[in-house]
């Protein structure tokens, strides 16, 4: 089915009854309108690459080491926010970390036509794209720069990868660990081995033999024992710690002791604790063992723990020995 048909009769999936004696909505008309324009755009400036059913297969595409984004696929894209894709169409794929061979179409296209073809792309997705499984990505990236530019919200949050696929020491050990060269070339051996500067990167600490120096962020002082594994044995999810992982394109944290919060909490405010602090721990285990996780408004998301008699540890010698 050519792909001007398909919108035709996708449109968000608009019910058949709406055109039956019924006006759209003005929202729905808007939305319309910027598909139809959407449409034309994409066939100006895309086609070439991502073909006419936008899967990828277009004729210049044919002879690129990494294949154009078959733009149908909603389990990748539904995921990602319209700002995000706005970058890739403005700025190219290297400004998300993507292969530069997706190359920067600002100026050629103004603010509106790139709005209406991210517009026109949602159109196409299937399974239908629905706004509220959007990540929260942030529009203005936060954290330490990297030697390499991963992006989780590529890998955690389009394809879903598992956090204890990389970090797979989470469920057996006390450090979650970082995954190794050998473990990131497993993929990348095939998977934009060529055209991507970031794998070839990659690639470059692998010929070397050499590990990635990361930069860490997040840390509890040297005189803290915290095991991961008894956290994820309890059914303790990742972002509870550590935070939406998935929806950053650099890692951040706001962690550790905080002059601030100290001074609020000497005043009697109801201030909730720094992450990864001991008043974060301890409220935390508190809460566990009278059942009330989800009363804890800061805690989010709450732990969702896999047996209903826990016991987290209060006593000072768990955690500092």
């Amino acid at each position: 089915m050519p792909i001007a048909l398909a919108v035709a009769t996708l449109l968000y999936a608009a019910p058949a009854a709406a055109s039956e004696g019924k006006k759209d909505k003005p929202e729905v008309t808007q939305r319309k309108v910027a598909v139809e324009r959407g449409q034309k755009v994409y066939a100006q400036y895309c086609v070439t690459c991502h073909g006419a059913q936008g899967k990828g297969d277009g004729v210049s595409a044919q002879n690129l080491p990494i294949k154009p984004q078959d733009l149908t696929d909603g389990r990748i894209l539904n995921a990602l926010p319209d700002h995000f894709l706005t970058s890739v169409i403005a700025d190219g794929g290297h400004s998300v970390g993507l292969s530069p061979l997706m190359p920067a179409f600002k100026p050629q296209l103004s603010a509106v036509q790139i709005s209406d073809l991210v517009t026109f792309v949602r159109s196409v997705a299937k399974p239908a794209f629905d706004p509220a499984q959007v990540l929260p990505v942030p529009v203005k990236r936060e954290g330490p720069k990297q030697p390499i530019f991963f992006s989780h919200v590529v890998h955690a949050g389009s394809f879903k990868i598992d956090c204890q696929y990389c970090h797979a020491g989470a469920r057996r050990a006390s450090a979650a660990s970082l995954p190794s060269v050998e473990r990131c070339m497993g993929c990348h051996k095939i998977i934009a081995a060529q055209g991507n500067p970031e794998v070839a990167k990659l690639h470059q600490y692998w010929n070397d033999k050499k590990p990635i120096p990361w930069v860490r962020v997040f840390k509890v002082p040297e005189y803290v024992h915290f095991p991961h594994k008894n956290h994820v044995q309890a059914g303790v999810a990742c972002q509870t710690c550590h935070g939406r992982i998935e929806a950053m394109e650099q890692v951040a944290a706001q962690t550790g002791q905080s002059i601030v919060n100290d001074l609020l909490n000497l005043t009697g405010m109801p201030v909730p604790p720094v992450k990864l602090t001991m008043g974060w721990c301890v409220e935390c285990h508190r809460a566990a063992n009278t059942g009330t996780l989800g009363q804890v408004t800061w805690l989010q998301p709450t732990p969702t723990l896999k047996q209903k008699d826990v016991k987290a540890p209060l006593e000072c010698v768990n955690c500092h020995h």
